[in-house]
């Protein structure tokens, strides 16, 4: 039987950018000190962030819960700040790319100008590509939810002529945008119409979190203390949403955007369904928190199986 070489057989072409293979981490599991236990997994690229303009604790209490086939997060973005990445994040890429690995950069503004702020800073360390979180559903202010800036097509515009004034090549600094999961199909296309409009775009991350979902234990507690006990939805059950969202987003995209697709990704059989709807790369985010660094060379293993050629 012939043994398929994965860098030669299974590399992929995102944003001008050759992977190994087309998994990853997601953002919001690797925050710098994550990172060594990256740099030895089978991960394709690696994911820092979500990093924001201020440091940020993230929110009190319990902010995490998972079943095994679902999962609930209301972390708030906790990540040490733009002064603290403008110091370290060169190192970080310089290791990722010492172990083979393109280092994406993830960052959440809250106004256009922080994102066009955070994807200079990404620029300006090395980084392969920055991809702008518009989807947390996560952050609070004492009691009140702060919008989702994927709901909003304007402020997405605005955020990416912001980022576009700066000036940068989109061959030399790609754009993903991140996006959360639409249950309006118009909500959709008029979101892609937008981003149709900015040659800065060369991927789609689809998706984050389901917003606000609430799980309680047998007596009626919440699974999470954090903002109330609401939080993203994740893991294995949402895959058939993200799934879903792929192929909406391929069918209103130019080819020149392309797709990663995110939500509940933990098997190989996953990441084919997903490559099948359209994406040319995923990410692990809840299988990666159950399973650790060795759940990439397992997803990657079933993956090969299921795809090389007999």
């Amino acid at each position: 039987m012939k043994t398929y070489d994965t860098a030669a057989d299974f590399a992929v072409r995102l944003a001008g950018l050759t992977l190994e293979h087309p998994i990853m981490n997601g953002a919001g599991v690797c925050k710098g000190e994550e990172l060594p236990e990256l740099l030895n997994s089978a991960a394709g690229a690696i994911v820092i962030g979500s990093i924001t303009k201020e440091g940020r604790l993230g929110n009190d209490g319990t902010t995490y819960w998972s079943n095994g086939q679902a999962s609930i997060n209301s972390l708030g973005l906790p990540n040490a700040g733009a002064t603290f990445y403008q110091e370290h994040l060169g190192t970080m890429v310089d290791e990722a790319h010492a172990a083979g690995k393109p280092l994406f950069l993830s960052i959440a503004g809250f106004t256009p100008d922080e994102y066009a702020e955070l994807y200079e800073l990404g620029g300006q360390a090395g980084v392969d590509l920055v991809e702008a979180n518009l989807g947390c559903p996560n952050v609070w202010e004492g009691r009140e939810q702060k919008r989702i800036a994927s709901f909003d097509p304007e402020a997405i515009d605005r955020v990416l002529r912001a980022i576009t004034a700066l000036g940068w090549d989109a061959s030399e600094l790609p754009l993903a945008l991140k996006v959360s999961p639409y249950s309006d199909p118009s909500l959709l296309a008029e979101v892609a119409a937008v981003v149709k409009q900015h040659s800065v775009v060369r991927v789609l991350t689809t998706m984050n979190t389901f917003p606000n979902a609430y799980a309680v234990d047998e007596v009626g507690t919440a699974r999470i203390t954090a903002a109330g006990g609401f939080g993203g939805y994740a893991g294995p059950a949402i895959k058939p949403i993200g799934i879903g969202q792929v192929r909406q987003w391929r069918a209103h995209l130019p080819d020149r955007i392309q797709i990663i697709g995110v939500g509940g990704v933990s098997t190989g059989r996953d990441v084919r369904d997903y490559v099948e709807a359209g994406a040319s790369a995923v990410q692990v985010v809840t299988a990666y928190c159950q399973h650790g660094r060795r759940v990439f060379e397992r997803i990657l293993s079933e993956y090969v199986t299921l795809v090389a050629p007999n």
